[in-house]
This record gives C-alpha cells, sequence and structure tokens, in this order.
C-alpha cells in the first residue's frame, strides 16, 4: 500500500511528550506532540491541529524543542481505530526545527533607496546616507 507522503510546516503548540512503547525488538522510544497551522485564503482560514508521532532513535531531534517554535515535518497521516472512535495521527519519517531568519539592522544605500529613503531611515542608515550625499 502506498502511502501519500506530506511536507507541513507549522507551530508546535505544547511541550513534547516523551514515552517508551514495546515493539517487535523491545522498547522504543516515541515523542508525541501537537502542531498548529492556518490553512486556505484570506477570509477563508481553516485551523487545523496536527498529532504528530515520531518513533525510534529520531525522537531524541525533539527534545530541543519549545512551545511556539516554528517545526517542519515530513510524513503521513495514518487513522487508528480504538471502541468506536477514530484517531488520525501524522506518523513522522523527517522533521526539524526552522530557525527564525535574525532581522538585519544594516540596510544598503540600494535598499534605502529602492525603499523610498524616508521611510527607512534609521539611527544604522544615517552615516549611509551621509556618504552618499557627499
Amino acid at each position: 500500500m502506498q502511502r501519500e507522503m506530506i511536507n507541513i510546516n507549522a507551530n508546535l503548540i505544547s511541550e513534547v511528550q516523551f514515552t517508551e512503547i514495546d515493539g517487535k525488538d523491545g522498547k522504543v522510544k516515541v515523542a508525541n506532540f501537537t502542531l498548529f497551522r492556518k490553512t486556505g485564503k484570506e477570509g477563508e482560514k481553516k485551523k487545523e491541529y496536527i498529532n504528530c508521532n515520531v518513533y525510534g532513535e529520531k525522537s531524541e531531534i525533539a527534545k530541543d524543542f519549545e512551545q511556539g517554535d516554528f517545526i517542519h515535518v515530513y510524513g503521513y497521516f495514518k487513522q487508528v481505530k480504538r471502541e468506536d472512535k477514530e484517531y488520525r495521527n501524522f506518523i513522522i519519517t523527517y522533521f526539524n526545527k526552522i530557525e527564525k531568519e535574525e532581522k538585519n539592522d544594516d540596510v544598503d544605500v540600494k535598499q534605502l533607496m529602492a525603499g523610498g529613503g524616508i521611510v527607512l531611515i534609521g539611527v544604522k542608515l544615517i552615516p549611509l546616507l551621509a556618504d552618499v550625499l557627499k
């Protein structure tokens, strides 16, 4: 059976839960966490909560995750039925934390001119502008 493999980028909304389960070859480490994302066009936004599971040594990567982190996951959805209730979990084959880009306070003169100048002028730009006007 071929599974549809999916990439998802979303925010971690709670602490990662670590457990161990009995597997074929003994104990298997498991990390469980929930991601949140909004999908759809403006005005038609849909909220989605994604329950994620990662098994084995890969689960160790999640120890560095904190609530609010932006996470990339790759894997597939799996539905499990227990006691008349169906659960839909995302089984992760690859995942990582997406680091936020640091803002660069130094804007070069070309960006200053292209952006309209006055709007972008800040304390760090005044020396750059003075050099251009010489």
